[in-house]
């Protein structure tokens, strides 16, 4: 009788340090893939556009599914419409740690990374399925790597922004002439400001926050952004003509402080940059497949839409390339080239 009980005893103290040793591998398990055993973490993501555009939409996804997988350890902020500074600032408030992670332009990231103003280019790209090309594979993301890395940042992945393209209050633009006098508001972005100045208009810098009131007064005539932005910011109101040239491609790219990406485990990293790559396909079909019911609406608010061939108005920009090419070594304009062979 002792000897049963002995061995009942023995063979129940087993089966405790069975289950207690599977207990601790479902949490370990549950704390590597995001859940509760996790340290929670806050993360400020800033941006500039207004909250009906595509980006903020995207955002608001990206933050829903990194809370819904995490188990809600890592928790997003986001920012819109520049309420922590112009795209720059925010690239640099990034840099020093102050925000977490940011989604700026190719020009935004110019001081850090001069190349990436190559792929905004004057007319590089014919249409989306050229920008996909362009940025297929690893290409991009390991040309960019090393300055990106110097600068303390890391790259999670690429979002959209799309084609730019003219509005005045003038005239319809059908050739670079077209152009001649009118003042037209950029951001200070070189090849934004230099194919204005090639095209022979008159480059005004003005905050994009003051944008409105700018060509409500008449301070300047015209002014250039993608269709989704001139929807998202009711242009009509000010703009007579809508000139569809599509001069130059932007993308924004969610990057993120290196350190504060290294701080988190290895799980919560899978999931921001699995959820950053789907909400950036998810913007990219926003923009795209809105832009041409936005078109639509734009021209029932009372714009003029024209389309120019393009051909002239590459011939007029040329000189733009040649400044550009100047400005980055041979090594990085020929892994430009490269890169671009691929989109033809």
């Amino acid at each position: 009788m002792v000897k049963h009980m002995l061995k009942y005893k023995n063979e129940e103290g087993r089966m405790k340090k069975i289950f207690l040793a599977f207990f601790l591998i479902v949490v370990a398990t549950a704390g590597f893939a995001g859940g509760g055993t996790e340290k929670a973490v806050e993360i400020k993501l800033g941006h500039y556009s207004a909250e009906s555009h595509p980006m903020h939409l995207a955002a608001v996804q990206f933050a829903e599914n990194v809370a819904r997988r995490s188990n809600g350890t890592v928790t997003v902020v986001i920012f819109p419409n520049s309420k922590l500074g112009n795209s720059q600032e925010m690239v640099e408030q990034t840099v020093l740690g102050a925000i977490d992670l940011v989604l700026p332009t190719e020009p935004a990231l110019a001081k850090w990374s001069p190349k990436v103003n190559l792929v905004t280019g004057p007319f590089a790209f014919k249409d989306y399925d050229a920008v996909d090309r362009f940025f297929a594979g690893d290409g991009f993301v390991n040309w960019i790597k090393p300055d990106l890395d110097k600068a303390g940042l890391k790259y999670i992945a690429r979002w959209e922004y799309g084609f730019r393209t003219y509005t005045n209050s003038k005239r319809p633009i059908n050739t670079p002439e077209d152009f001649k006098g009118l003042k037209i508001r950029t951001p200070p972005d070189f090849v934004n400001q230099e194919t204005v100045k090639a095209l022979g208009g008159v480059v005004q810098t003005i905050a994009f926050t003051e944008l409105p009131m700018a060509l409500k007064q008449g301070v300047v005539d015209g002014q250039e952004n993608p269709i989704a932005t001139i929807y998202a910011g009711k242009m009509w109101e000010t703009q007579k003509y809508l000139s569809i040239l599509n001069y130059t491609y932007v993308a924004t790219h969610l990057i993120m402080n290196k350190a504060k990406f290294e701080s988190l485990s290895p799980g919560q990293q899978n999931i921001l940059v699995e959820e950053g790559e789907k909400a950036g396909k998810y913007m990219q079909k926003l923009i795209r497949e809105g832009e041409k019911a936005q078109i639509e609406e734009i021209k029932k608010n009372g714009m003029e839409v024209n389309y120019p061939d393009t051909t002239p108005f590459q011939a007029a920009t040329a000189s733009v390339w040649d400044t550009l090419k100047s400005q980055v070594s041979a090594e990085d304009w020929k892994t430009f080239q490269d890169l671009l062979s691929k989109s033809r």
